[in-house]
Order: C-alpha cells, then structure tokens, then sequence
C-alpha cells in the first residue's frame, strides 16, 4: 500500500498542502475501481505510516514545494517572533526549514542560522528567498535523523509542523546536549493524544510533550484551539517555550 502511494506520488501534479494531496490519491483510488470506503481506510493508513516511513517526506514535499499556490503560511511563524523578541542573538537551528520562512526572518534579526530538509525543492526555494532578503544562511538537505545536533551548538532549535518526535524524552536529550546553556527550543504543531484516532503525522501530544521536556524551564505552553500555519481551519494546536536551564 505505501510503495503505490510512493508511486503515484512520484507522477502526482503538485499540491498545495499534505491534506490536499491526501484526499487527490482517495480520489485516485476511487477512480481507479476502489470502494470509497476502502480507499478511506487506504488513506487512513497512509497517514499512520507517515510518522514512521520518512521515505516519501522528501517527495511528498517536493510536490507541494512545486505548487504555483501555497496551502501554507509564508510568513514566519508568530510563537518564534515572540519568542526571540527583546533576546540576544546567537546560533539558530531551524529543524525542517522548507522554504525558509522562519530561517530568513531569524537571519534578518541577527541569528547566524542554520537549517535542514529531506525536500531540495524546498532548500532551493530558502537559498532565493535569503538571497532576496539579503542575508546568508546553511540550508543542509538531510533527514532528521541524518543531521547531526552537536553539542553546545544552539542559542535557539525551531520546530514548526514537523514529523521529529520531539515527545520522546531520549530525543529530548539529544536537543538538550546540543543547546547552549540559557538555549530555547520553540514548538508549535497540531496536537492530538497518542494513540488516537486519525492522528496527523505531525501530532504532538502535549502531556507527553510536558514531560519530555521536564528540567527545562517552561515559558510557555498552550494546548489550545487556534489558526495553524498549514490550514485556515480552527484547530487544535500545542505551542511551546522552553529553555535550557543554565
């Protein structure tokens, strides 16, 4: 079921959000002779493999990267504006940059900055957008689990929207090393409980996400109803703020 997916995947006309592409391959499935109700079922369990089959995250978002529309914001995303305002610069990780939105504002703040994606239609579209801006910064094409954190690297680790588990406490621990002391880690996705149903692969659960991070100080977290920066729906989203305690 997921090679065929990756299959049509790799012939699909570009879409402007993971959602949209989605309910394209149903409609695909129904048109090729599937039972609409099988084909959501087929569907349901795309979306389940996501989290964990990172194989089709680069072409998936090649695709939406290639879109003449956006589903997606482009501005940068609100919680890190707020969360960097009135801080001293540093070093800043944008983990699954894509087109570089927050990674050419952080720059355009001051932040020497770095980031990564599995998607090079993505980190080609960043390299532009900082070259228009007029400012420098790495865009690294490398998986999640590719990309190495260091240690003491980061003043600040930028997550928005991405598939990391960044619930997990051992994944948690791999950020703390790579934070500087006084380093914030800012989050924001959907939110869902583990285990629930139709789940994104984006999902965070934010009891889990609370203790993941605990011995960090928390500055901030919602578990609340609000605007996304992947739909223009009213959602259910976990925003956080943490940092590293000195």
């Amino acid at each position: 079921m997921w090679q065929q997916f990756l299959g049509w995947l790799a012939k699909a006309a570009p879409s402007d959000n993971p959602r949209t592409l989605l309910l394209e391959y149903r409609k695909q499935l129904i048109a090729d002779g599937v039972e609409a109700e099988d084909a959501g079922r087929r569907v349901a369990t795309i979306t389940s493999l996501m989290k964990t089959r990172q194989d089709g995250w680069q072409v998936i978002f090649n695709n939406i990267y290639s879109s003449a529309s956006t589903g997606f914001s482009t501005r940068p995303n609100a919680l890190l504006m707020s969360a960097i305002e009135g801080r001293p610069t540093g070093r800043a990780l944008d983990a699954g940059m894509g087109q570089g939105r927050n990674s050419v504002f952080l720059a355009l703040k001051g932040w020497t900055v770095t980031g990564f994606d599995v998607s090079d239609t993505g980190l080609a579209i960043a390299r532009k957008n900082a070259e228009k801006a007029g400012v420098q910064l790495t865009a690294i094409q490398k998986s999640e689990k590719e990309f190495d954190y260091g240690v003491a690297e980061w003043d600040l680790m930028v997550f928005t929207y991405v598939p990391f588990a960044v619930e997990n406490a051992e994944y948690v621990q791999r950020l703390r090393r790579a934070l500087r002391p006084g380093g914030l880690v800012v989050i924001e996705s959907f939110a869902s409980e583990a285990g629930s149903a139709g789940r994104r692969p984006v999902d965070i659960d934010p009891a889990a996400l609370r203790r993941a991070f605990e011995g960090f100080r928390i500055e901030k977290l919602e578990d609340v109803l609000g605007s996304p920066d992947w739909t223009t729906d009213k959602v259910r989203l976990v925003r956080m703020i943490a940092e590293k305690k000195r």
